[in-house]
């Protein structure tokens, strides 16, 4: 029964910080918000600069070449020590690259 009712509800309705919630996502949304939520309060979202550093971070790892650490640490505002964390794994794979023109145990086998 309940669950019918909260499909009849409109902007009109609602005050307040639901009111302004409802605004910005839409009333779908909020529904499906409140039915999926409500009452829970294991709500929580994220601020924006949180939900982006995977994202940053791949990008460094993009742009990273391994000798532009001090490049990117200009380009993204972030201390040498925090990029190198960043991209330890491909700076890992880069030293363990081999050099061009050089001829591997893997060639040599094959």
């Amino acid at each position: 029964m309940a669950e019918d009712l909260l499909h009849l509800l409109n902007m009109e309705d609602l005050s307040g910080e639901n009111k302004l919630l409802a605004e910005t996502i839409g009333m779908d949304a909020f529904i499906k918000l409140v039915e999926v939520y409500g009452g829970t309060g294991r709500m929580y979202i994220p601020q924006a600069d949180m939900l982006i550093i995977p994202i940053r971070d791949r990008k460094i790892n993009e742009e990273y070449d391994g000798s532009n650490i001090y490049e990117l640490c200009d380009r993204w505002g972030l201390s040498e020590s925090y990029i190198r964390k960043i991209v330890q794994e491909k700076a890992t794979q880069i030293r363990r690259a081999p050099i061009a023109g050089q001829v591997t145990f893997d060639e040599l086998a094959s």
